[in-house]
């Protein structure tokens, strides 16, 4: 029996290869698409995409052209790193979040927060609302994050206790500013500072929190919640997505599911 190998790589295989060849571009091709829309990064990619596309076909139409060859043999390379040096932590975001979406389709479900720190969490929320005080709380699922967290305090494994959690949020205290952190039913960091998500992504218009809320659930797995000070709306960001407004009831409904007590 002759091997896939030889078979896939021999003439009667030949139609095979064209049928990857072409599936492998158009995996590429759309991922590259669907990560950098709507961010500043779209622009460079359709112009560097646009000149390889006219040059490319200025030489095959106008095959005498010898400059335009010369040019478009030398420019890709140099499009190719200007646009990694310039987008470089844009490709970093690209890359994490693929690896974020393989890993949760491989990943098996389980309950990364209890029922109890749940009910606190919503509790905390509608407090902080009857307050009219704003509030980040981030909720590690699978992934550990540590390293997209900025400055704040570590804490102690407190309890998710509501009252404790407002009185974090009550302004003028040193904690107030930022996200708190909650890993395995413990509050583990105060005052954190998350990735921002871009502004060109949104029709609407964000503010600070929604967008760090945003920024971190593009990275990771993980599932934030807002309270926002002016409105008093519930949202929350997973999956790359922002969620909202929600009443009590469904913003209880939406953390049990997503935290695998459903």
């Amino acid at each position: 029996m002759e091997p896939l190998g030889h078979a896939i790589f021999s003439r009667d295989g030949f139609w095979l290869l064209q049928i990857l060849d072409i599936a492998i571009v158009a995996f590429v091709v759309r991922a590259v698409i669907r990560s950098v829309w709507r961010t500043p990064a779209m622009v460079v990619v359709t112009a560097f995409t646009g000149i390889l596309l006219a040059g490319a076909l200025l030489k095959r139409v106008f095959p005498d052209l010898h400059a335009v060859g010369f040019l478009l043999e030398n420019l890709t390379g140099v499009l190719f790193l200007t646009t990694i040096v310039i987008f470089h932590e844009d490709i970093r975001n690209i890359l994490a979040e693929q690896g974020y979406r393989l890993s949760r389709k491989l990943r098996s479900r389980t309950a990364w927060t209890g029922r109890d720190t749940v009910e606190a969490i919503v509790d905390a929320c509608v407090h902080l609302r009857r307050r009219r005080l704003g509030a980040l709380m981030v909720i590690e699922r699978n992934e550990v994050l540590d390293s997209y967290y900025r400055e704040g305090l570590e804490l102690d494994r407190l309890p998710v206790v509501p009252e404790l959690v407002v009185s974090m949020m009550q302004p003028p205290g040193p904690l107030h500013d930022g996200a708190l952190v909650i890993r395995n039913d413990r509050l583990v960091r105060a005052s954190t500072f998350l990735p921002l998500a871009e502004y060109t992504r949104f029709k609407m218009k964000l503010g600070a929190r929604h967008r760090a809320a945003l920024g971190l659930a593009e990275r990771s797995d993980a599932v934030v919640v807002v309270v926002s000070e002016e409105s008093g709306d519930f949202r929350i960001a997973h999956e790359g997505q922002l969620d909202g407004p929600h009443s009590e009831e469904i913003l209880r409904e939406e953390l049990l599911r997503l935290t695998g007590n459903e």
